[in-house]
Order: C-alpha cells, then structure tokens, then sequence
C-alpha cells in the first residue's frame, strides 16, 4: 500500500519497553539452567498493537525457528538455555504509515549483577529491562489517526510499582539528578575559571618583576 500525504511539522512519540526476565531453573532435567521470556510491551503494560504491524524476534542461530514472528500481542518468547546473546527485536508498522522497521539489539542477560552483598534469593527474577521512545517525525495522515486515536490510558506510570521499574516519577527524579550534577559542573567550571584568572594575573605580576630584575642589570 503507498503511504499517503504526510503532515508537516508533526511529531508523535509512543514509549516502549523492551528486554528479558530470566529466572534460574531449580530442577535440571538438561544442561539448561534458566527460564526466560524476552518481550516487547508497552511501560505501562498497555496495548501497543495499534501502530505495530507486526514483531519478530531474531534469537541465537542453535534454536529451532530462531526467527519468531508475532503479528498480534503478547509480543514475546519464553525458552529455556544456559548461555547469554545478543537479541534483536525488530519492530514493522502498518504499511499506511509508509514507516522503516526500528530493530533493537540487547543482550539476553540471566545471571544476577556481580558484587551482589548477599547471594541471589533462588527463584528471584533477574530484570534486564529498558525504556526508548518510538519517534514518528511527520506521519501520513492516516498512520496519525491510527496513533492518535488507538492510545488509551497513560503510557507511563505515575510510580514505581512491581516489575515496574519506569515511571513518570522516576524520571523526575532523574531530571533532578541530572539538574543537580549540572549545576555543580557549572560551580566547579566558574570556581575553576575564577581560580585560573587569579592564576593569571599572578603570573602576570611575576613576569612584570622578573622583567623588571633584568633592566636592572
């Protein structure tokens, strides 16, 4: 289908959250040691379908049909394994939005952070979850409505809850993070221009006396 009229100067941005949950498998009946599910969803667990075509999930080459297509959510794979890969997940739009796929690469990860103070409760999750944002720069018209219209709900969540570890409140926090670390960049920089034109001008006085001596020869 060709994509139609696009709107100028509109940009339309949809959240999504991306990764793997893995949890450690107490019986081995094989050399698998753990249980994951990589998946693509919405931060709020919210439907996403209504701009997605469709979503294909490229594991490792040893799995059987490593090439897992979905054309309607849930948008993930559940297997089992011992080791560690890159995962891309690549996501089509409906063919009226006239829109490239996006892939997404992340490394399956099922063993807990390294350095942990205590050792791994047995049967905890390990979460290796990330936030992005689709970024849709001048829609067709109709690929718009379907953005625009499909959305219910918030796309993010007020606050941390669960396996919910992104929200609106978390990024506040972050802005303030980032704002605090700004503004002592900036007291540091201005302490350290102050510092170097102290510096200066005692260099100046220096040579002014050194040059002084030498006339004085």
């Amino acid at each position: 289908m060709k994509a139609g009229k696009r709107m100028k100067g509109v940009v339309i941005s949809k959240p999504i959250m991306y990764g793997n949950i893995s949890t450690e498998l107490l019986s081995k009946k094989t050399d698998h040691t753990h249980k994951w599910t990589v998946f693509l969803r919405g931060p709020n667990n919210q439907d996403i379908s209504y701009f997605i075509h469709k979503v294909e999930f490229k594991l490792h080459d040893t799995f059987v049909n490593n090439n897992r297509v979905f054309k309607a959510p849930p948008y993930e794979v559940t297997e089992t394994g011992w080791g560690e890969f890159e995962i891309i997940t690549k996501i089509f739009f409906p063919p009226a939005s006239g829109e490239k796929p996006i892939s997404l690469y992340h490394m399956l990860k099922l063993y807990p952070p390294e350095g942990q103070a205590q050792p791994w409760p047995k049967g905890k999750p390990v979460n290796n979850f990330f936030y992005d944002e689709l970024i849709f720069s001048e829609p067709t018209e109709e690929f718009f409505e379907m953005l625009t219209k499909g959305a219910s709900g918030p796309e993010i969540p007020l606050k941390v809850s669960g396996q919910q570890i992104f929200s609106l409140g978390s990024e506040a926090a972050e802005c303030k993070r980032l704002e605090s670390a700004v503004a002592q960049v900036t007291d540091q920089y201005n302490d350290y221009k102050e510092r170097s034109k102290t510096a200066e001008i005692e260099i100046a006085k220096l040579r002014q006396e050194i040059a002084a001596l030498e006339h004085a020869r």
